[in-house]
């Protein structure tokens, strides 16, 4: 069994898990009188490098070209993340795109998580 492929579904739920932290620090920033600084902050920092340690223990782990496909893709909605909140945007209609994407990013991180899973465990139960 490969460790990189252990270490790819390690990651994939612990950004499953930040992007669950990323919601409650945007909630807090919008409708808890808080600031967005610690929502902007992890976004920036955790969420843009999960993904990329994510792709490199799915080529490591010789993950096949669909996960890894989906991983480039998870980065890539992560990467336009910040720039739909851009407040420069105009129409300003685009900016409502950050919230949707956050859900794209969310189903494409949980549906990684679970595939990888089973992946895993499938080569587990074969051993």
């Amino acid at each position: 069994m490969s460790v990189a492929r252990r270490i790819f579904v390690g990651l994939a739920w612990m950004f499953v898990l930040a992007v669950a932290i990323q919601f409650l620090l945007a909630g807090l920033g919008v409708l808890g009188g808080e600031s967005l600084e610690a929502h902007r902050q992890w976004g920036f920092v955790v969420l843009h490098l999960i993904p990329i340690l994510m792709l490199a223990a799915a080529i490591i782990g010789r993950m096949g070209r669909t996960v890894i496909g989906l991983t480039v893709a998870l980065f890539l909605l992560v990467f336009l993340q910040p720039l739909f909140a851009d407040a420069e945007i105009d129409p300003d209609w685009l900016r409502s795109l950050h919230v949707l994407n956050a859900l794209f990013i969310f189903a494409l991180g949980q549906y990684l998580a679970q595939r990888a899973t089973r992946t895993v465990r499938g080569m587990t139960d074969a051993a």
